[in-house]
């Protein structure tokens, strides 16, 4: 850091800093009276202010070039550049109120207004195009997305540009709330191998975006391309979400959607010059979509408070946030079932957040501004799974460690139980400045560098387990083979056995804008990244770059390399157990079981990030009736975390019993046999390519008939990898020698085109927005995987690999090695479309009516694919929206 400000001091005094000031005053546009505390921000630089209470205003530029952008919520933003300012010294912005009064309002995912990159932007109208209750909902007007009802009884999670969404790919989509960081990396709410066990969790996967309220949402950006070098531990993409912060109207504002209902209430009120202003919203969410099935309830309860205060002269604001959250869910019971209504499950789920934005802008020569973010977050999480068992008298291993000991039984009939205990903590900061730095008006430099830290830890108590309680996989039966057992499962206690995650990083950028005397520019914003992650270290570019060949088309292009931290589950996932049941004895006298336990010790697994590489291609053109956007990009993400499977030979004694009746037998140990234990741990394993193309157009409104239309479209190809070989055991049990089979695998390839075309019908004088989307699903491919056949090696009792030649393959010694012959084809889904409505009425009292209607002409063709015929479309749904502003 010294360096960087020692290079920041020489090359200012090198090049010096040409600009000017501006100022002027901000006023209503309705009533004329001054507005306090409008963020004016120079986007093409890293300047900003603050207007104070009398609406006046003062920004310090450092180039004679720029865009003043005015932004306060509730109001317009607008946006003011060198060229259409006449008087410095007097400029008079005046904002509207940010209504369907409007002349023209966006109700659509539209890409940034930026000169580099391929951002897309939704604000406050396009929030609530379709029904929204989450975050979720927001995100399914996305390229490449789908618009439907929404799903709020089971986890949401988000993919970015694949034709396969998959857990890798949304575990990389990076989150940040009003700045700061959000994380599932601690997220450790598993209870078998890994798996989930009750439908709302969501391990090793992105963050569960029901758990974000969509009515708070002021806007959102989504970066699916190369993100700034400050931005780090993601692979996939950035999404930050901005909320309602500043001065609003008491709102009150009600959903329904079939059996989902939503109510929340919010206020942001001016305590004085002094303490600022002080955001504050109740979210509550209630959701039962299919009351066929009582076990997936979802109750979420949210609460902010975000407090934002400035200093006397304007040049330090800072923002403290606070979210509580709680899903209310309790034991959720299915009464259909015939066991009498015992079958239930719930995952509980509070927490807090709080975040603290820090700006400050020095009165100094060789820094424009100094930044510190800081976040924490504490959950505490609860997960668990009943069923009845009629068929129990099963035996249960309980020891601890190797070795031969007594199960115990599990009643005839009881309650099968599963229970997991989250405690997950993250902690992140993230320390920045920046400087600007010009030659005249030809060359501009913005110049950035940071620092960041990340905590993460689980201190829950973990896994739970009762003999009284056992999950059937730890149950072992009688009778059959005895040398044949999965993992079995014991208690696992977070607190003691998970360490602390620790991630930091470190950024430079330089923003540079050079403008040639025709007026058009070079846009570059060229930075470098450094992480250690889980110990490893990663390094690498981030390069945006744009052109202005006309006034109204340019170019733009990037590469850039990201990488992503394994999560706490996968860096612990906990000793393995197995247990064979060697003999189990019941008499009307006595019951006798002999169980071998393996206990296999796992400490920390040394996986590295997952890593990525993108680049990008794009233009834009933007006639007068509108704007046109393009870009193709190429993905390739590897080192993903998936899990492979390992195998152990240890010895297994051989007993011989000794019958004392009445009493129980007692035993001997003869001599061993060999046994093989299969278990599975997460490895650096997968490799994703994907690439496409992304197109919209937005044009402009079209006065004569209140009316503009918009176009998006994504075409993508993706193609899956898991690196490590498919292992199968032998089909004949007596197979001495070949036990397994070694085979090579095959990528899994997909591809699919997705347009959607909407018309939206504006009436500003009456408040009113009609809105019709058309979606094609132009076409889907599920491309076929030749398999191999034969084995291109096998394992023997010793576990060693043993490479077969190729000439040797087919050869009838190995026929139980040989697969069944793959007879799959391509699959293709033809085009099929459906249609949605908005209606939308604001009402000058401050009511404002909305309705919705997914799949409005219940169009549900029936396509066929590969001579099967299968129903599209979800039925018909209904959804309205009533808000209440005073």
């Amino acid at each position: 850091m010294k360096l960087f400000v020692s290079f920041i001091i020489f090359f200012g005094t090198l090049c010096g800093v040409f600009g000017q000031n501006i100022s002027g005053t901000i006023l209503d546009d309705d009533t004329g009276e001054p507005i306090e505390n409008v963020v004016i921000v120079n986007t093409l630089g890293n300047e900003w202010s603050l207007s104070d209470d009398s609406g006046n205003f003062l920004i310090v530029l450092n180039s004679n070039v720029f865009e003043l952008e005015f932004k306060i919520l509730g109001k317009e933003s607008k946006v003011v550049s060198s060229d259409q300012i006449v008087d410095s010294d007097k400029l008079i912005v005046r904002l509207k109120d940010y209504n369907l009064r409007l002349e023209e309002v966006t109700v659509t995912a539209i890409p940034k207004r930026a000169k580099i990159g391929s951002a897309i932007v939704l604000d406050a109208y396009a929030v609530n195009q379709v029904q929204s209750y989450s975050l979720s909902d927001v995100l399914s007007q996305l390229p490449g997305q789908r618009i439907g009802s929404p799903s709020l009884n089971s986890a949401n999670t988000l993919s970015l540009r694949t034709a396969f969404p998959n857990a890798t790919n949304a575990f990389g989509v990076a989150y940040e709330l009003d700045g700061t960081r959000l994380s599932n990396d601690e997220n450790m709410q598993t209870y078998i191998s890994g798996a989930n066990f009750t439908e709302f969790e969501n391990v090793n996967t992105g963050i569960d975006l029901r758990t974000i309220p969509a009515e708070n949402i002021e806007k959102v950006e989504v970066i699916s391309g190369i993100p700034d070098a400050e931005y780090g531990n993601l692979t996939s993409g950035l999404i930050k979400i901005d909320r309602k912060a500043g001065i609003t109207p008491f709102r009150v504002n009600a959903n329904i959607n079939q059996g989902n209902t939503s109510v929340s209430v919010g206020k942001g009120v001016h305590l004085n010059d002094r303490w600022g202003d002080l955001s504050l919203s109740v979210d509550f969410l209630n959701a039962n979509s299919d009351p066929r099935n009582s076990l997936t309830n979802y109750n979420r309860l949210t609460a902010s408070a975000i407090w934002s205060t400035y200093s006397k002269s304007k040049s330090i604001k800072n923002t403290l946030s606070l979210t509580l959250h709680n899903n209310l869910d309790d034991t959720n019971y299915d009464k259909d079932n015939d066991d009498g209504g015992r079958d239930a499950q719930f995952r509980k789920d509070r927490g807090v957040k709080i975040s603290n934005r820090f700006n400050w802008k020095p009165a100094a020569n060789w820094i424009d501004n100094f930044n510190i973010n800081v976040g924490f977050s504490y959950a505490y999480q609860h997960s668990y799974r009943q069923s009845f068992i009629n068929d129990g008298g099963k035996v249960v291993p309980v020891n601890l460690e190797t070795g031969l000991s007594n199960g115990e039984y599990t009643p005839v009939a009881y309650l099968m139980i599963q229970e997991t205990y989250g405690q997950p903590i993250n902690f992140n900061s993230k320390i920045s400045l920046d400087k600007s730095l010009g030659n005249d008006n030809l060359v501009l430099h913005n110049i950035a560098a940071g620092l960041n830290f990340s905590f993460s830890d689980n201190r829950g108590r973990g896994r739970a387990y009762n003999p009284e309680n056992a999950h059937t996989q730890v149950t072992l039966r009688a009778g059959g083979s005895s040398l044949s057992t999965g993992e079995g499962i014991r208690p696992l206690d977070y607190g003691r056995y998970v360490k602390p995650r620790i991630g930091v990083g470190a950024y430079v950028q330089d923003n540079m804008t050079w403008r040639w005397e025709n007026g058009r520019a070079l846009y570059s914003n060229i930075g470098f990244r450094y992480d250690i992650q889980n110990g490893f270290s990663s390094y690498g570019p981030r390069i945006n770059m744009g052109v202005e060949l006309l006034n109204n088309f340019s170019i733009r292009g990037g590469l850039g390399f990201a990488s992503k931290a394994p999560s706490l589950a996968q860096i612990f996932p906990g000793d393995k157990y197995f247990d064979v049941l060697i003999r189990d004895f019941r008499t009307s006298r006595y019951s006798f079981n002999l169980v071998q336990t393996y206990k296999k010790e796992i400490e920390k697994q040394n996986i590295s990030p997952s890593k990525s590489w993108k680049y990008e291609l794009g233009a834009n053109f933007n006639p007068d009736f509108g704007n046109f956007a393009l870009t193709a990009y190429y993905n390739h993400t590897f080192d993903g975390v998936a899990s492979y499977e390992l195998r152990e030979k240890v010895a297994i004694p051989e007993i011989e019993f000794i019958f004392n009746d009445p009493a129980p037998p007692s035993y001997n140990i003869v001599g061993q046999s060999p046994f093989i234990l299969d278990y599975s741990l997460s490895a650096n394993n997968l490799d994703y390519i994907d690439k496409g193309v992304e197109l919209y157009f937005n044009s402009d409104k079209i006065k004569a008939i209140n009316t503009s239309f918009s176009l998006m479209g994504s075409y993508v190809y993706s193609k899956s990898t898991n690196e490590t070989e498919l292992i199968e055991p032998s089909d004949d049990p007596l197979e001495e020698e070949y036990l397994y089979g070694v085979y090579a695998r095959k990528p899994v390839k997909l591809d699919k085109l997705n347009l959607r075309a909407t018309i939206t019908h504006h009436i500003p004088e009456l408040g009113l927005l009609i809105s019709l989307s058309a979606e094609q699903f132009t076409f889907s491919t599920s491309y076929a995987s030749v398999e191999a056949i034969y084995p291109v090696a096998y394992i023997n009792p010793d576990l060693e690999r043993i490479a077969i030649p190729v000439s040797e393959r087919s050869d009838n010694r190995y026929s139980s090695l040989w697969r069944n012959p793959n007879t799959s084809k391509d699959i293709r889904t033809p085009t099929y479309h459906n249609f949605h409505a908005r209606v939308t009425k604001e009402f000058l009292n401050g009511v404002s009516m909305s309705m919705y209607v997914t799949n409005f002409l219940d169009y549900r063709p029936i396509v066929v694919i590969n001579g099967s015929e299968k129903r599209t479309n979800s039925p018909i749904s209904f959804g309205a929206n009533i808000q209440y502003q005073f």
